[in-house]
């Protein structure tokens, strides 16, 4: 276990991440089309939102309530069940050739969509596969949601809007300052809690490898109309929300078996989804798939 020292420095730089993460997304998202974008897929948004917050959460809950493991580590799949819009999937998108205004749109209605079920859904999930867990209230919840996620991101959308100038000169040196941070957040975190890397056994390493095939399998499933539009609903389903997991696990859920947990769910699905994205972007680009060096029109989220 780590000492008292190193483990506010790991919860600082996880912070910063999240904040610096959400500021640049606000920086550089023009909400006008990502409105437009949103409302132009209606109905396959809302296929993937119904997707990420009911189905997926049913199956990775269910499961955690079936299989024998640590409490905490159900904790872990509560977490990442219900905490969707992860901040890395419009890169993602766009290495795979993918519809990057699409995903954009999506990874911004469902991290607003986050902050407000995580709060009202995640005590009942935990309280149903943990009973013994003590409850978290669903205003310690909410508040660190609102302060580390939609505050800074609300914030950039303000800078964006009355400086322009500014907020395209700030996003890049913002981008490598999160990136830093979730770096080392990670490596350091590994380091201080190696021995419960071993203790979460079976539990965590198979759900980080199940959720993403779950959310791939689901995500070709709604939208099997074009190779972009599959690409962006594939990689926005199948990769969980690190952002507001960190938050969660730093106010809410603190125990360390959860938070390991959800480290490892988090990462082995980014590495996942770079793989496969690696390999979409090696095929043959379908016909009317935008060009892969052509510039997106919306800007990719924060490194992201």
């Amino acid at each position: 276990m780590p000492n008292t020292e190193l483990l506010v420095v790991v919860n600082a730089l996880g912070l910063l991440f999240a904040i610096t993460n959400s500021f640049t997304l606000g920086l550089r998202v023009r909400v006008g089309r990502v409105l437009e974008d949103f409302f132009h897929h209606r109905r396959l948004a809302v296929m993937v939102v119904v997707v990420n917050f009911v189905i997926v959460p049913a199956l990775v809950i269910g499961f955690a309530a079936i299989a024998p493991m640590q409490p905490e580590v159900e904790i872990g799949y509560c977490i990442v069940a219900l905490a969707a819009g992860a901040p890395f999937a419009p890169a993602l998108t766009r290495l795979a050739r993918g519809d990057t205004d699409l995903s954009t749109s999506l990874f911004v209605a469902m991290a607003v969509v986050t902050v407000i079920v995580v709060p009202l859904v995640l005590p009942l999930a935990v309280a149903a596969v943990a009973p013994g867990v003590p409850p978290v209230g669903v205003w310690t919840l909410a508040w660190p949601l609102l302060a580390f996620v939609i505050a800074p991101l609300l914030l950039g959308c303000l800078v964006r809007l009355r400086y322009d100038e500014v907020a395209t000169a700030w996003a890049r040196p913002l981008i490598v300052v999160e990136l830093v941070a979730l770096l080392l957040y990670v490596n350091l975190f590994i380091y201080g809690f190696s021995s419960l890397f071993v203790a979460v056994w079976w539990g965590a390493y198979a759900a980080a490898l199940a959720v993403p095939v779950v959310g791939i399998a689901l995500g070709s499933v709604i939208s099997r109309r074009t190779a972009p539009t599959r690409h962006a609903c594939v990689i926005t389903t199948a990769q969980r929300s690190i952002t507001g997991a960190i938050v969660v696990t730093v106010f809410g859920y603190t125990q360390p078996l959860a938070n390991v947990s959800v480290t490892v769910i988090n990462t082995v699905g980014i590495v996942i989804l770079l793989v496969l994205a690696l390999e979409w972007r090696r095929a043959p680009a379908s016909p009317g798939a935008p060009a892969t060096d052509a510039p997106p029109t919306h800007d990719t989220v924060g490194g992201s």
